[in-house]
This record gives structure tokens, C-alpha cells and sequence, in this order.
């Protein structure tokens, strides 16, 4: 199932700036860490909302990103 979602990227592991709306076809929850390309390459954001309405975003809905998925969980070092 397609979604709209909404999105902040992080800086320093903190969610800064504004919502950006993206789509995704993977299951995420608010305040999931997802990866999204970008023109600096891959980023991180935190999900800050499900399920928007299309009509939020029918004026650049062609223009709107897939997020890659979850956040891969890093591996500890022992």
C-alpha cells in the first residue's frame, strides 16, 4: 500500500527544520529513522506523520520522493 508520509531530517541525532512529505510503500510509525536520497546523497530522517492526504500535497505530488527504508539497525563493536 502506497503512503504519504512527513518527515524532519536529523542533525546531530535530533530532528531539525521543516517537514518534507515523501512516499513509502514499506509499513514505518512515528519516529521511525528512515533513509532518503538526496542531492547530498542518503539521509537520515525521523517520520513525523502517516497516512497525509493527497490533497496536502497535490501541487508537487509528481516531485515527491520514495523514502529507501528503515534505518539499517548499526552493528555494536564489542
Amino acid at each position: 500500500m502506497l503512503n504519504i508520509i512527513k518527515a524532519r531530517f536529523l542533525r546531530d541525532g535530533e530532528p531539525y527544520g521543516r517537514e518534507y512529505s515523501y512516499l513509502t510503500q514499506q509499513p514505518v510509525a512515528v519516529g521511525d529513522i528512515v533513509q532518503a536520497e538526496t542531492q547530498r546523497g542518503v539521509a537520515d530522517l525521523v517520520v513525523t506523520a502517516l497516512n497525509v492526504p493527497e490533497e496536502e500535497v497535490e501541487a508537487f505530488k509528481d516531485k515527491l520522493k520514495y523514502i529507501i527504508g528503515k534505518k539499517p539497525a548499526e552493528s555494536v563493536e564489542e
